[in-house]
């Protein structure tokens, strides 16, 4: 592997219940308390799996697989680091619920204390790791909520373009915490999930262009700006200056999100029919790297395979892919 391009995963890859021996497809609330009541087995698990894929990074994940449950599975953030390093792993990045703390707080000034707390938090946890990014989820476009099912979308809730208002307002909150994160050392790369207000080429152009460029930045997932109908290779294109680290996954093609029915948990599990193991969908990876060749980038590679039923197995198809088609695209000698 170049020293240059490192690969890690983000553990959401374990959150497959069968995997574990448990039934298959938990709800997202059943997986949670399973996880809870023995966090030390399931972190133990997931970090056991990463570095047996041949991975040398891990990024942390929704909960229960984020920085609290890290702390709940050994205590204390020195802990933490110590299980890494004799698994020969280093903390890449954590993810933060931008939904939640951006989201509400958007909704109600009141929450913006909360918010405030949870940066603070999460930046004291990453420096004792010495990691320096926060890659945080996004603001969704429509009225999909963070629980209950919302089966009203119509193709304009998705066609129609964001507010510029909207965006000012997305943007003047995550500058508020870019502010704290900056006293740590620490940055926030915006997540693109797909279907938000930051996943299309034009709407993320919006958003970085009214955010400051040292602590806003960019993970762009090649997977979801694919599924939301984006152009992945234009997005890293445009904006590589921005982009500390990036999600690696691959997608089939677009997928309206109009379509998508039921909670949050039904209509990830749609999306996940979607996504495909690096180098097995339509992402051109060839001019991705091409692109990173020509930039000179540095920095993490994040393989994000959501719920995997073979996560060491898929992790690893996705490396040796890497290595055998990717690796020597544009290698400077």
């Amino acid at each position: 592997m170049t020293d240059d391009i490192r690969f890690g995963a983000n553990i959401i890859t374990f959150f497959e219940s069968a995997w574990w021996g448990l039934t298959p497809k938990m709800r997202h609330a059943e997986w949670n308390a399973e996880v809870l009541s023995d966090p030390r087995r399931y972190f133990d698990g997931m970090l056991d799996g990463v570095r047996d894929a041949g991975l040398k990074g891990l990024e942390l994940a929704p909960d229960p697989g984020g920085f609290e449950g890290a702390l709940r599975a050994y205590g204390s953030a020195a802990a933490f680091r110590r299980a890494l390093d004799e698994r020969g792993l280093v903390l890449t990045s954590s993810y933060g619920p931008g939904r939640v703390y951006v989201g509400e707080a958007m909704r109600d000034a009141l929450l913006i204390p909360r918010a405030d707390d949870y940066i603070r938090r999460h930046c004291e946890f990453l420096v004792e790791l010495g990691a320096d990014t926060i890659t945080f989820g996004n603001v969704p476009r429509s009225r999909f909520g963070l629980g209950d099912p919302d089966d009203s979308a119509t193709p304009e809730d998705f066609t129609a373009p964001v507010a510029r208002e909207v965006h000012e307002q997305y943007a003047e909150h995550m500058n508020r915490l870019g502010a704290i994160t900056r006293t740590f050392g620490v940055k926030m790369a915006i997540h693109t999930d797909a279907y938000s207000i930051c996943s299309r080429n034009d709407d993320i152009a919006t958003v970085l262009s009214l955010t400051d460029p040292d602590t806003v930045q960019l993970c762009p997932d090649a997977g979801h700006i694919t599924l939301d109908g984006g152009d992945a290779v234009e997005v890293l294109r445009r904006h590589i200056d921005r982009i500390p680290t990036m999600h690696w996954k691959d997608c089939i093609g677009p997928l309206g999100g109009h379509t998508l029915r039921g909670d949050a948990k039904a209509r990830h599990d749609v999306m996940l029919t979607y996504f495909r193991i690096l180098g097995t969908g339509m992402v051109d990876w060839r001019e991705w790297m091409s692109i990173l060749r020509e930039h000179g980038w540095s920095g993490w590679a994040i393989e994000e395979i959501d719920n995997s039923f073979d996560p060491v197995g898929e992790l690893s198809q996705g490396l040796e892919y890497f290595r055998r088609e990717l690796e020597p695209v544009g290698v400077r000698g």
